[in-house]
């Protein structure tokens, strides 16, 4: 019973378990139409920053749980189960060999290149 209880405090997974079947469901009429296409967008992009969000929420609640340093480890693995997920999805859609790499390579460099404005701001 407690579980069940816990379960329905997630929202996010419901939002985005309907949220797929929706869209799914919609896939060719909103594909169709630009309307369709950015409506699609909108809705995708917002639920899926909300569950990533709730992703983030639930690893920094851990990650206080456990103190350091299984609390960073738990932060900087959660991100990159995040990355790779989203990196997989993308190549079960395109036959692009190379889409993995580009992937990567661009999230380095804007890893990097935030990393190097932060500098640059705090260090004058």
């Amino acid at each position: 019973m407690q579980l069940l209880k816990d379960f329905s405090k997630e929202y996010s997974l419901f939002i985005a378990i309907i949220t797929y079947f929706i869209i799914s469901y919609f896939e060719h009429t909103l594909v169709q139409t630009t309307v369709g296409n950015l409506i699609g967008f909108a809705v995708l992009f917002a639920v899926i920053m909300y569950a990533a969000m709730s992703v983030a929420h639930h690893a920094e609640m851990l990650a206080e749980k456990f103190g350091e340093p299984y609390g960073t480890l738990i932060l900087t693995i959660s991100a990159v189960v995040v990355e790779i997920v989203i990196i997989v999805i993308m190549m079960l859609h395109e036959h692009n060999p190379v889409l993995a790499r580009d992937t990567i390579y661009a999230a380095i460099m804007l890893d990097i290149n935030a990393l190097l404005g932060i500098a640059a701001i705090i260090g004058g």
